[in-house]
């Protein structure tokens, strides 16, 4: 029989800025969260309708597509922005 797992709420989850996924898998395990405790953030729509989620920004998040739309998606949101050191 299996448990139903708890829905998580993406407004008080915490949202990754990495290049890569292993980028991304690296940042979440440095931050000790779970896959569904961080969401890896490539695109806008990721923070849609949020307000103040907590983005930790990790390795060549520069080089992603479409970065000038998530960054105004994260100024919109009123993000918590922080750098998490390599």
């Amino acid at each position: 029989m299996k448990v139903p797992l708890p829905k998580i709420n993406r407004s008080q989850a915490v949202f990754i800025l990495a290049g890569t996924s292993s980028q991304y898998t690296a940042a979440r395990q440095k931050l000790g969260l779970s896959p569904g405790q961080a969401f890896w953030l490539t695109r806008p729509a990721d923070l849609g309708n949020l307000q103040g989620p907590k983005v930790y920004r990790f390795g060549t998040w520069q080089t992603l597509p479409r970065l000038d739309e998530i960054q105004a998606a994260m100024k919109e949101a009123e993000a918590e922005v922080a750098d998490l050191p390599g």
